[in-house]
């Protein structure tokens, strides 16, 4: 009887502490690759990004079909030749902040965020650089970082090897908001 009202008791105080959590699904993910030979980039706006203040947890999901590139063919490429997008339709990074932010303060933070970055189907255990903001309870973080398409398994034909960088640079910015149950 004692360990049901000490479970109960837990229960009921894990269920009332209220997680601060943070949400945007219009997140903008880009990447850029230059060459001597050519020059390729594109654009994501519909990454989803889910920040739990309360565990410091940081998750982003990105549909890889989601990339606008300046031209239909490069995006086609893209999709069946090098993400193989049908066989690995999503890209995603789950990781948690390696500083401690106080949520309830508005201020510009430099974090960093380690975690696994799952692309192409190889996760790989990564430490990525950013700035979060916090301003009137809303959050905005950005990172710039760079991805060897090689170590998450991503061939590139000989054909075209020397129109597609060694290193992509990517990009991600989001602007998260509280999270609200619907109906609340």
């Amino acid at each position: 009887m004692k360990k049901l009202l000490i479970i109960i008791a837990l229960s009921t105080i894990a269920i009332s502490a209220k997680a601060q959590v943070y949400v945007s699904n219009s997140s903008k993910v880009s990447f850029f690759s230059k060459t001597s030979v050519e020059d390729i980039s594109a654009v994501n706006t519909t990454a989803s990004i889910l920040l739990n203040a309360t565990t410091d947890s940081l998750y982003v999901r990105i549909k890889n079909t989601s990339f606008t590139f300046e031209r239909a063919l490069m995006q086609e490429h893209f999709n069946e030749n090098y993400m193989e997008s049908s066989k690995y339709p999503i890209s995603s990074f789950r990781g948690k902040l390696n500083e401690k932010i106080d949520f309830s303060k508005d201020g510009t933070y430099t974090v960093n965020v380690t975690g696994k970055l799952n692309l192409h189907g190889v996760e790989q255990l990564r430490t990525f650089n950013g700035t979060m903001e916090v301003k009137n309870g809303k959050i905005t973080l950005s990172s710039s970082f760079k991805i060897k398409p090689q170590d998450h398994n991503i061939e590139i034909p000989k054909l075209v090897f020397t129109k597609i960088a060694e290193l992509i640079d990517v990009n991600v910015s989001g602007a998260l908001s509280p999270y609200q149950k619907k109906g609340s």
